[in-house]
C-alpha cells in the first residue's frame, strides 16, 4: 500500500511538472493563434476598405465635356468694400446669375454661377466667388444646399446629378457698348450622382450685354473624369 501511494504521488508530481512546462507553451500558442486570426481579420478589413475607397476612382474614365447655356446675370455692388453710388463703376461688385441649356453626359441642364470683379481698371476681369452666396435657397431646393465655398458655378439636371466648378481665370474684351465677350478657365472639383468625385478642366467662352441683364451666354469645352 505504501509503495503504491508513493508511486501515485510520484506520478502526480511528474504530471504537475510537465503541465507547468507545457501550459505556457499552450497559452503562447493560443494567444499567437488569436493574434494571427485577429491580424487576418484586420488585414481583410483593411483590404476591403481600400477596395471600397478606390473602386470608384479605379473605374473613372476621362471623357470630353461640353456645355452651353443662355444666361442672365445680376449686378450686386459691394458697398462694404468701397463701391460708391456717387461714382458708379462695374468694379467692386458681384455678378451672380443662372440659365438653362445643355450639358454633355447630362442632357438638358441648368446652371447657377457667381463671380466677383475687383477694382482692376481698365480691365473687367472677374475672380472666383461662392455660388451659394446668392443661390443657397435655390440650390437647397434641388438637393445642393451644402456646396463648398470653393464652388463658383454648378451645372445640374434637377434629378440628382450635378457638376461643380471653380473658376480659375477670366478676361474680357469689349466689342461694343452692348456686348462684352469673355474667356476663362474653370476646374471641375466634384459633383453628385454619377459625377460624384469628378475632376477635370474646361475652357469658358461667352458674352454679356451690360445694357440688358437677360442677354448673356456661356459655353464650356474641356474634359471630365468620372
Amino acid at each position: 500500500m505504501m509503495h503504491s501511494r508513493y508511486f501515485t504521488r510520484f506520478i502526480l508530481q511528474i504530471q504537475l511538472h510537465v503541465m507547468k512546462k507545457i501550459t505556457p507553451i499552450i497559452a503562447l500558442t493560443v494567444v499567437t493563434c488569436l493574434i494571427v486570426s485577429g491580424c487576418k481579420k484586420e488585414t481583410a478589413k483593411s483590404i476591403n476598405a481600400q477596395i471600397a475607397s478606390s473602386s470608384k476612382s479605379d473605374h473613372q474614365v476621362q471623357r470630353p465635356y461640353k456645355d452651353r447655356f443662355d444666361t442672365w446675370f445680376q449686378f450686386v455692388p459691394d458697398f462694404a468694400n468701397g463701391w460708391d453710388p456717387q461714382n458708379p463703376t462695374p468694379f467692386l461688385a458681384w455678378y451672380p446669375g443662372g440659365g438653362s441649356g445643355n450639358s454633355t453626359h447630362m442632357g438638358n441642364a441648368q446652371i447657377y454661377f457667381n463671380q466677383y470683379v475687383p477694382f482692376n481698371p481698365p480691365f473687367f476681369s472677374s475672380v472666383h466667388a461662392p455660388v451659394n452666396l446668392f443661390f443657397s435657397a435655390e440650390l437647397a431646393a434641388v438637393g445642393l444646399g451644402s456646396l463648398s465655398n470653393e464652388v463658383s458655378s454648378v451645372v445640374f439636371d434637377g434629378k440628382g446629378s450635378s457638376i461643380w466648378l471653380h473658376q480659375t481665370s477670366n478676361s474680357t474684351t469689349p466689342v461694343s457698348e452692348s456686348r462684352i465677350e469673355f474667356t476663362g478657365t474653370s476646374d471641375i472639383i466634384g459633383g453628385s450622382g454619377k459625377f460624384e468625385g469628378a475632376g477635370g478642366e474646361v475652357n469658358l467662352k461667352g458674352y454679356f450685354n451690360p445694357l440688358n441683364q437677360q442677354d448673356a451666354a456661356v459655353s464650356a469645352d474641356g474634359w471630365i473624369l468620372y
